[in-house]
Order: C-alpha cells, then sequence, then structure tokens
C-alpha cells in the first residue's frame, strides 16, 4: 500500500510540475511584464516623492496640500500616504489588509499555475495585478522612511476632474502605478472570462447539434 500510495504521490508531484512548466506563471512574457511593473510602481513612486518635496508647493484651494501642478486644475504630482485599499478606503484596517494583499498573491499565483501560455490576455491582465499588489505589499511590509504612517502605501497621482452638476472639480483618489496595474489588468482578466464564456456557450448548441445528426 505504501509502495502504491508513494507511487500515486510521483505521478501527482510530476503532473504538477509538468503543468506548472507549461503554464502562465513560468512564461517569460507573464514574468517579464509582473516584474516590469512592479519596477516601474517602485521606481515612480521614490521618483515622485522626491520631486514632490523638492519642487511642490503648497496649494490653499486645494485643501494646503503639497503638490506639483503638472495641468493647472486638472492633474497634480502628490506626495501621500495611504494606510487603507483603493479609493482610501479601510484606512484603520492596515495591518488586516496587509494580511489579505498576502493571502491575494498566494491566490494569483496559484491562478497563474492554471492558465496556459497561449491564453494571451489572461496572462497580461493577470501579470499586471499581480504586479500592482506585489508594488503595495512592498510598501506594506518594508515602507521607506518618508513614510510616517507604517505599513502605509505610497500614492503621488492626482486628478480633479470637472463635472457639470458639480461646483468644483471631483477629487479623484489619490493613486499610483500599482493600483493602475490591478485595475487595468482585472478589466483584461474580465473581459477575458467574458470572451471565454460566450465561446464555450456558443459551442454547446453546435455539440448537441452534432450529436442529434449522428
Amino acid at each position: 500500500m505504501s509502495t502504491d500510495a508513494n507511487e500515486q504521490q510521483d505521478v501527482l508531484v510530476a503532473r504538477l510540475w509538468a503543468r506548472g512548466r507549461s503554464s502562465a506563471l513560468l512564461g517569460p512574457m507573464f514574468l517579464t511584464l509582473t516584474f516590469v511593473w512592479l519596477a516601474l510602481d517602485l521606481l515612480s513612486k521614490s521618483w515622485a516623492w522626491t520631486f514632490v518635496e523638492e519642487q511642490g508647493r503648497r496649494i490653499p484651494e486645494l485643501g494646503d496640500r503639497l503638490l506639483y501642478c503638472v495641468i493647472d486644475g486638472f492633474f497634480y504630482l502628490a506626495k501621500e500616504e495611504n494606510t487603507g485599499t483603493i479609493w482610501g478606503l479601510f484606512r484603520d484596517y492596515t495591518w488586516g489588509l496587509t494580511l489579505l494583499r498576502c493571502l491575494m498573491v498566494l491566490c494569483l499565483v496559484f491562478y497563474a499555475m492554471t492558465i496556459a501560455r497561449s491564453e494571451k490576455l489572461k496572462s497580461i491582465g493577470l501579470a499586471l495585478v499581480l504586479g500592482g499588489a506585489l508594488g503595495n505589499l512592498h510598501d506594506n511590509l518594508l515602507p521607506n522612511e518618508a513614510v510616517e504612517s507604517a505599513g502605509a502605501v505610497r500614492d503621488f497621482l492626482d486628478f480633479y476632474i470637472p463635472l457639470p452638476w458639480r461646483d468644483g472639480p471631483y477629487h479623484y483618489p489619490t493613486f499610483n502605478i500599482a493600483d493602475s496595474g490591478i485595475l487595468i489588468g482585472a478589466v483584461s482578466l474580465f473581459i477575458a472570462l467574458s470572451r471565454e464564456e460566450k465561446l464555450s456557450k456558443k459551442e454547446e448548441p453546435e455539440g448537441e447539434e452534432r450529436v442529434r445528426d449522428a
């Protein structure tokens, strides 16, 4: 029994290893995009925070925040700490969110093992989400010396969007490159999964028709 069990275990390990080697996780495109996005996020945060500290000024009409104006009234570079999640939600649960991000990264890695390298859009979307998640997780676990709040994420992209039904522009919550990757990647995954579902629904009637003809 123990010999059979060991053989079955060896077969299972071999299958998992073979699947992992052919999956998106170890594909050159997936790995390159993940780490390029991670590097882009970390470098842009460091550069932007240093630049705003040196070149920015406080703007009273925008809450007396330290900003650098790129497009007046619309786009600024900021130096913001975010102890919460996207849009600054759950700011009082920093370490709980850090734990969730760790679990999310593990789930993304596991999911990447189930995706074939030929599924390009899925691979790209997942790589962007993973790169973004790793970027924000880096800030949670290895905070920059300029960060005052423990575990805070560095944000710097700041937009004020004019809306006709508002007296003043809408201040979109400050974000970073990691957040952009997560959003773009999530949309890409949604599109890929939607296409996959439509294709499977289209193939089902065709398969039933072939059975009837036979």
